[in-house]
Order: C-alpha cells, then sequence, then structure tokens
C-alpha cells in the first residue's frame, strides 16, 4: 500500500475495506499504529538485546544460536510486530531475515515441525537465489544426497521426486535445490497423497536432513559479509500460535528437540498460554517474550489514556470519524478491552445493524450483543464465575482452565501478567449474576 491514507467516510466502504485475518506490513503500512506505550511496559528493545542488536551503536553480537518465543493473543498484532521485527533488524550491520508465515505457506489445521523446518531452508535457499547470493554447488551436497537417497531412493516417495524433478526444468546449483524444497512446501499445504508420505521419510532421516541444512547455514553466514546483506541470518516464524491443544504441545514441546538440532536464530509466533505452560517450555526455549494486550486501564480501573488514544488511531483510520455519532467511537473502544482484531468484529458488527449512514448508539449496542453471543456458544456456567472471581482479584483458577480461557479470549493478558475478563462477557447476565453471587459470598 502506498500513497496517502485517507480512511474511509462511507459505510459501505468501511465494511469493504475491513479484513479481520489481515496482517499489515509493519510500519510501512499506513494504517500501522505505534502501541508500545500502549501496550504499558512493552518495547522491542528486549528482543533487540537477546538478539545481540545494539540499534544505537549499530553492532551486533549475536548468540551462536537461539530459539525465541514471541507469544500473545490471537488478533492482539502479533503478525504485524513480527513483521516489524523482520524489516527492523533485516539490514546489513544486522541480521539477514528469512521470514515465513505458517498460516500463508503451510497448512496449520495439519502442521509438524517437519513441515516448517523443510519449508525454513526452501525459503532461505529462494531468498538468497532472488538476491543474487552465490553458494558454491559443492556445498549444497548434502542436501542433494539426503534428497537423492531418502526420497528419490525410497518407494513411498519415489514417484514424489520424479514429478519434482520433471516440473524443475534445466535448473542447476543453488536454483535446483531452492526448486526442489519447493515442492515438499506444496506437498505439506495441498498434496494428501504424498504429505504423510514425505513427512515420514524426513523423521526417519532427520538428522540427515537438519545436517544438510546447517551445512547451507554455515556457508551462507560465511558469505553474507561480503554481500551487504546482513551478517548472519535470524528465521522470524508467523502463524505457527495457531496451533492449540495437542497440535500446539507437539510442536513446541514433545518436538523442540528436533527443532532445534538446526542451529540458529529463530524466532517463532506462538499462542499466549504457552508462556504458561510451565518448566518444559521455559527451559526448551532461550527467551519468551509476551505482546501483552493494549491495556485501556490500569489495574486499579483508572483509564489509560495512551492505550485510548492508540485504539482511537486504529478505529479512526479504518472508519473517518464523521462516521460516528457522539460516544459512539469510545462505547466501541472500551468494548473492545484493548483487543485490536475484536475492535475490528465490533465495527463490522455495527455496520451490520447500522440503518443509516452512520455508527450509532443503536448500532454499537447490537455489536455488542452479537459478540456476546458468540462468546456464550464458549462459556459454561462455571467460566462466568471463574471470570468474576479473577476480576475481583481473587486469583487465577487452574493453570488449564486459565490457559483455556485466554486461548478463546473470554480471559484477555496485560503487562506484569495483569488478567481481566472480556468486558463484552462483563455485559452479559450471566456474568452479572455470577458477579453478584461471588459479591454475596465475600460479604
Amino acid at each position: 500500500m502506498t500513497g496517502p491514507w485517507q480512511p474511509p467516510s462511507d459505510l459501505w466502504e468501511v465494511n469493504q475495506s475491513l479484513q479481520l485475518d489481515e496482517h499489515l506490513d509493519g510500519d510501512r503500512d499506513p494504517r500501522w499504529v505505534d502501541t508500545e506505550r500502549a501496550r504499558g511496559e512493552y518495547s522491542l528493545t528486549r528482543l533487540c538485546r537477546a538478539l545481540g542488536v545494539d540499534r544505537t551503536q549499530r553492532r551486533l553480537a549475536a548468540p551462536a544460536h537461539g530459539y525465541y518465543l514471541f507469544c500473545g493473543h490471537r488478533g492482539s498484532g502479533k503478525s504485524t510486530e513480527l513483521r516489524r521485527i523482520g524489516h527492523k533488524l533485516h539490514d546489513r550491520d544486522f541480521y539477514y531475515v528469512v521470514f515465513a508465515d505458517a498460516a500463508q505457506e503451510l497448512d496449520v489445521n495439519n502442521l509438524r515441525y517437519q513441515d516448517v523446518l523443510l519449508h525454513l531452508a526452501s525459503r532461505l535457499m529462494k531468498q538468497l537465489v532472488d538476491d543474487g547470493i552465490r553458494v558454491d554447488e559443492i556445498h549444497l551436497g548434502k542436501l542433494q544426497e539426503w534428497f537423492t537417497k531418502r526420497v528419490e531412493r525410497t518407494t513411498n516417495t519415489k514417484d514424489f521426486a520424479l514429478e519434482a524433478k520433471a516440473g524443475i526444468g534445466g535448473s542447476v546449483g543453488l536454483p535446483l535445490v531452492a526448486k526442489l524444497f519447493a515442492q515438499f512446501s506444496t506437498a505439506f499445504k495441498t498434496n494428501t497423497t504424498y504429505k504423510e508420505e514425505l513427512r515420514t521419510t524426513l523423521r526417519n532421516h532427520f538428522s540427515e536432513f537438519a545436517d544438510g541444512f546447517n551445512n547451507l547455514i554455515t556457508v551462507t553466514e560465511d558469505t553474507l559479509p561480503g554481500t551487504g546483506k546482513g551478517v548472519r541470518i535470524l528465521f522470524v516464524i508467523d502463524g505457527t500460535d495457531r496451533l492449540g491443544g495437542d497440535d500446539a504441545q507437539a510442536f513446541f514441546e514433545a518436538d523442540v528437540h528436533q527443532l532445534q538440532l538446526v542451529r540458529s536464530l529463530f524466532v517463532y509466533c506462538a499462542p499466549v498460554h504457552l508462556a504458561y505452560e510451565g518448566a518444559s517450555v521455559g527451559q526448551s526455549f532461550s527467551s519468551i517474550f509476551r505482546l501483552p494486550m493494549i491495556k485501556l486501564r490500569h489495574r486499579n480501573g483508572s483509564p489509560h489514556e495512551a492505550g485510548r488514544i492508540a485504539m482511537g488511531e486504529m478505529l479512526h483510520l479504518r472508519a473517518a470519524a464523521e462516521l460516528f455519532d457522539a460516544g459512539v467511537a469510545d462505547r466501541l473502544i472500551e468494548h473492545s478491552g484493548g483487543h485490536p482484531r475484536d475492535l475490528l468484529r465490533l465495527l463490522l458488527n455495527a455496520f451490520k445493524h447500522a440503518e443509516h449512514d452512520r455508527f450509532d448508539d443503536a448500532s454499537a449496542h447490537q455489536a455488542v450483543r452479537e459478540m456476546a453471543a458468540d462468546f456464550r456458544r464458549m462459556l459454561n456456567p462455571d467460566d462466568y464465575r471463574m471470570l468474576a472471581a479473577i476480576d475481583a482479584g481473587h486469583g487465577p483458577p487452574d493453570a488449564s482452565e486459565r490457559n483455556r480461557l485466554l486461548y478463546c479470549l473470554a480471559l484477555l493478558e496485560y503487562n506484569d501478567h495483569f488478567w481481566r475478563s472480556h468486558p463484552v462477557i462483563r455485559s452479559t447476565q450471566e456474568y452479572v449474576a455470577a458477579r453478584d453471587a461471588l459479591a454475596r459470598s465475600d460479604e
């Protein structure tokens, strides 16, 4: 998106332009809003320091390898922040950033560590080709040998190998291997015929693949300083936060050893509850960084102006301020709880209920009711009691219940492990009844 940005000044244009799953291209998008102060004590500086980046002195003291988690609620802005991280660190003095979006480029509903790491190898090779960075064919020998021995000569995958090579044409060297491995990513996303066979082959001979991938990384990093494209490789992986339940446990806990056989620097996007999974995750990853929700109120209930201003900017970059009757924008912001995606959901709901050419109080009221109905379908009576207890300062429920509520956005996390129920839930009769019952029991 280029040129000056003018927010839509017509309700129908607002509806047409809003996409809930759209990720902004970091601060290069004119709709981007700086939310660091709005989130309260959050800054990219911590992650930069962990990666050895000193942007003031323009120097890099990177660790030999590292595996980092970037956690936050779905829709909180993680994807936009990850893209901003990628842009800032992709620099001749810092990193050669290889960015991958598992949600767009792979099948996130059926995702395994094999898919991701082979896709990252493919992305690295394609990026090197696109950037004109040469890697001598001799250094690709281990990856080519792995393909020949483990894919071409394996009964269940040799037909895939023939099809993959047939579609490549006359490429040689790095372009050849890059195109070959790109065929894997396509198969992992769309081809159910070979997907499981390829995964099995990769799992059974993963150490050989990892050895070839590590060799490619080493050779590339030896080459990079003379290209003006960076000093070290940094892989940034978005979309892996979409994994839930057993899939997240398998990827981030059970299979973490395989992830770490590839020795480089990785930042993985992760679901918010993973930050509370206990020692196993904390010990497996170098650091866990949290993206807290935008804070509309402090812990004591007083307004947090920086958060309200940021949410107002987000709203009015998508719908001109003159489209809102007095107080309506504030009502939508308050009921969003500081959750960017939910603010847009409320705006879309309000459009559906607007009777005229403006967002009025009645449409905002119906927008909140519609989102509340969505929560009712997910929550049970005990959930309302737990949420009311958390809001009253009685402490969090047990870990599994807390993580479930965080995952479904019924419970929102702010900085300093400050939790509150979603404001839309607090508007329901079920929550009010639970809150009143709790107050009577405390008397």
